[in-house]
């Protein structure tokens, strides 16, 4: 018809190779608030295939009271999953990594320095949504003296950052490498999250981009945002990296 060129939809097959790394996911099924069964996760990780990822790093929790995961049960959790995933003919390499909520129980962690890091190097980290962690610097500091390349996960999300940008700041300026959630881009956490999403692209601060995926909802919302016209001319236009890891 002669309107399609003007209503003509994006398809999101493929909009993620640029990125070809996922450094954030919870799809090691029944291990954390993530995906609950192998099918979840087979549906998860075809489906990003499609987007075009070639590796998924798998990031399960780890808290001190929530998520007390093990790092040898998630090993051989993940080696079920790589197992599964190729008994479905599913094409994706499955890395391991955590994500470490930096909690009371933190510091105690650091004293083993027992980490799953992606590639043995990046260790991702997250803090409270809701409340400011004091020592942020001084624990980052700590972090990398121990031989740590750390990884903010979501920054975006975090309410205090929104009216406290001197705290991100004094991260970026200490070399804390920054990881946005895909998502928040579309809108997934919220119109206040989407705004700081792209001031922290616009900054210059987002190093890493991470679908943060848990489940189907996730991944849905992840389809629509590789469909939205703003998502895409930024990947375009910004560098990641993703495709280092």
């Amino acid at each position: 018809m002669i309107f399609d060129k003007f209503f003509k939809k994006i398809d999101p097959d493929g909009a993620l190779a640029v990125l070809k790394t996922d450094i954030h996911s919870h799809l090691i099924p029944q291990v954390d608030d993530g995906a609950f069964a192998y099918d979840t996760s087979i549906d998860c990780i075809s489906r990003m295939a499609k987007l075009g990822y070639s590796k998924i790093c798998l990031t399960s929790h780890f808290q001190t009271y929530g998520f007390k995961n093990d790092e040898d049960d998630i090993l051989r959790r993940a080696e079920e999953l790589r197992q599964t995933i190729a008994e479905n003919n599913i094409q994706m390499e499955l890395i391991v990594g955590g994500e470490y909520l930096v909690d009371s129980g933190f510091r105690k962690r650091m004293e083993t320095n027992r980490f799953l890091k992606m590639n043995d190097q990046y260790l991702l980290i997250e803090f409270s949504f809701n409340q400011a962690i004091l020592g942020i610097s001084e624990l980052v500091f700590e972090l990398q003296k121990l031989g740590h390349d750390i990884i903010l996960a979501h920054p975006e999300r975090y309410l205090y950052f929104h009216e406290h940008p001197e705290i991100p700041k004094t991260l970026k300026d200490q070399g804390v490498f920054f990881q946005s959630n895909i998502n928040s881009f579309g809108g997934f956490y919220g119109k206040r999250t989407l705004k700081e999403s792209y001031k922290y692209i616009n900054n210059g601060w987002t190093d890493f981009l991470g679908t943060d995926i848990h489940n189907r909802l996730y991944l849905h919302a992840l389809v629509n945002t590789c469909k939205d016209k703003k998502f895409r001319k930024m990947l375009d236009t910004h560098s990641f990296l993703n495709n280092t890891i």
